[in-house]
């Protein structure tokens, strides 16, 4: 206990004063009257004399009691509470949407015991996290415990996966800090031994018998066709061999059905080679299962998507033969002629011996661009003849690409670059780059493969074809968007409803994160032009629910809880209510009580 304001006790010295008032008794005299009224008034002039025992009544005690009160009041007293932070992580992940044995979700037993472990402590404060499609704090800030309960029972649980690193690190650092004095972690997910002592785990679900699609994907066997072939991979997470069935709708009519045998902890493939035209699909799984999320998956009919393509170059001829590629439109400008505001309408850039500037708005590509630039900051070498020493043969920029067939009689090479890194070196330095600068993708060639002549130069056209998509971020299937993976906004589009039906805005190279839904994405262009866009979960390691690795936090040392956590605690409220209760009591026994009889 404190005093806020300790110089104010020196106002009892006033408290000697109350009992000099009550020190004043009146003198005793013997008066003759011949009436009460002379008595009264006679009564009215009475004397008063100091001395003797004073009459301390209950009125002086009740007065005394509120004069010390008064006096405390002022000095402002206060109680030292410590406090007691601590921090709940619930996992909100798709997996936690398995059902329970009592046919209740992992996620609705999760928030069930955590709210009952809250309840049974002393928190002060409460910081809430769920952890996906991330790990994030609730509202940002610490809650009271009574927020805290309530926030608990809104939580919803999320179509997106976790990343179990992040989970990790979060604990890691919540259990080491000195900001919390407990951390209570509910998940699906065991953590392994030995477990920080600071965090209470909470582990719900058991093992459960899971059938799964894995992926679903819809890819044009020839440009131009209305029938789609269909890929769906499936998985059979039970300890036994397993007969799936999978059934392909579009637009709510069935188009058609397939059936698998797998055996145990087997992943297999399902095809459905001529599909109808349609604008959205949907596969179902069957048996159902204890985990619902996985049985369906949905793709759209826009496999091959439209790419619009702007070509910046001293020479706009080479820019034909690019609008022969499926699925792509071109634009050409000369540099004098192009500005920033060309960017705003198209999905990608092409500059061909030139470079803009400042930073392209949309993913670019750069064909021997000059050394003089000061944005990407080249330094290159020209050279009369280019010869290939090495390259990547994982990178997407050199798929099935036969470099040994490759044949390019001059260009330049690029020394090293701050943030681009290497993918085709040459004699002397690299060939092909490519990089990513706030949130966009750039390529940059030391050679130049326009115009594109396709088949007559085919290993260059790959290489054109392979950086296009690359930079586009479009590849043959519909069906690669998983939720919780953000992604680029298509230009043009402005708006983006989600499968709740709730709007966001949105604006195009910029990256679209509200993605924790499975389901189909409206992409709302100009003049309300719709695109469909699948989200699915798409994610196997999600499925299996009988090989769950426990989260293992590494070990740190536990900081102590700082003094500054400790919370002071005002009595003056207290005390000025006691006062005003006193003082009403005493005024009410006063006004009741009866007179006595008056001394003749």
């Amino acid at each position: 206990m404190g005093l806020l304001n300790p110089g104010a006790l020196i106002f009892f010295a006033i408290v000697p004063a109350l009992v000099l008032a009550y020190l004043a008794r009146e003198r005793p005299a013997r008066i003759v009257v011949s009436s009460v009224l002379a008595f009264r008034a006679l009564h009215a002039m009475r004397k008063e004399r100091f001395g003797g025992w004073p009459k301390l009544d209950w009125t002086f005690f009740v007065e005394l009691l509120i004069l010390i009160l008064a006096v405390l009041a002022t000095a402002r007293p206060y109680l030292i509470r410590h406090g007691n932070p601590i921090a709940i992580v619930l996992d909100n992940s798709a997996r936690m949407q398995a059902q329970t044995r009592d046919r209740t979700t992992r996620f609705e037993q999760a928030r069930k015991e955590t709210d009952a472990m809250l309840s049974n402590t002393d928190a002060s404060t409460v910081a809430l996290y769920l952890t996906a499609p991330q790990p994030h704090e609730v509202n940002g800030a610490a809650l009271a415990p009574t927020d805290a309960h309530f926030q608990i029972a809104a939580a919803q649980a999320s179509d997106a996966p976790t990343d179990p690193a992040a989970v990790a690190n979060l604990l890691g650092e919540l259990s080491s800090s000195g900001r919390v004095s407990k951390v209570i972690f509910a998940s699906s997910r065991p953590l392994a031994p030995p477990a920080p002592p600071r965090i209470d785990a909470i582990t719900v679900g058991d093992p459960i018998d899971n059938f799964a699609i894995g992926s679903f994907t819809l890819r044009r066997e020839t440009f131009g066709a209305d029938a789609l072939h269909a890929r769906l991979t499936v998985a059979n997470f039970s300890p036994k061999p397993a007969d799936i069935g999978v059934t392909v709708s579009g637009d709510d009519q069935p188009l058609g059905t397939a059936k698998t045998s797998l055996g145990p902890r087997e992943t297999g493939v399902v095809e459905f080679p001529s599909l109808g035209p349609a604008k959205i699909y949907k596969a179902e799984l069957s048996p159902s299962d204890g985990f619902p999320l996985d049985n369906i998956a949905y793709a759209t009919a826009g496999s091959v998507k439209t790419v619009s393509i702007l070509f910046v170059s001293p020479h706009p001829a080479d820019a034909q033969g690019l609008d022969s590629i499926p699925g792509v439109t071109v634009t050409a400008k000369s540099p004098d002629a192009f500005t920033p505001a060309d960017l705003n309408d198209i999905d990608l850039a092409i500059f061909e011996f030139a470079a803009p500037k400042e930073l392209p708005t949309v993913n670019s590509m750069l064909v021997m661009p000059p050394g003089s630039d000061p944005i990407f900051g080249f330094n290159s070498t020209s050279l009369p003849t280019v010869q290939i020493t090495r390259w990547n043969p994982i990178d997407p920029l050199t798929d099935a690409v036969n470099f040994r067939l490759l044949n390019i009689r001059e260009g330049e090479v690029f020394g090293t670059h701050p943030w681009m890194e290497s993918v085709v070196d040459g004699a002397g330095g690299s060939l092909l780059l490519r990089g990513e600068r706030q949130g966009h993708r750039f390529v940059a060639t030391g050679f130049n493969p326009f115009p594109y002549l396709g088949k007559r130069n085919l290993p260059m056209s790959i290489i054109t074809l392979n950086a296009l998509g690359y930079l586009a971020g479009v590849g043959a299937n519909s069906g690669g968007y998983r939720t919780g993976e953000p992604w680029l906004v298509p230009a043009g589009v402005h708006d983006v409803m989600v499968p709740s039906g709730k709007e966001f805005s949105a604006r195009p190279g910029t990256l679209f994160t509200e993605v924790a839904a499975q389901g189909i994405y409206q992409l709302i262009g100009p003049g309300k032009q719709v695109t469909l866009r699948a989200i699915n979960l798409a994610d196997l390691t999600t499925s299996d629910f009988e090989n769950v690795p426990p989260l293992k936090i590494e070990s740190a040392k536990t900081m102590a809880l700082p003094e500054s956590l400790n919370q002071q605690s005002p009595l003056t409220a207290y005390l000025l209510a006691a006062i005003l209760a006193l003082l009403a009591l005493e005024a009410m026994l006063l006004y009741r009580r009866r007179r006595g009889p008056l001394e003749a």
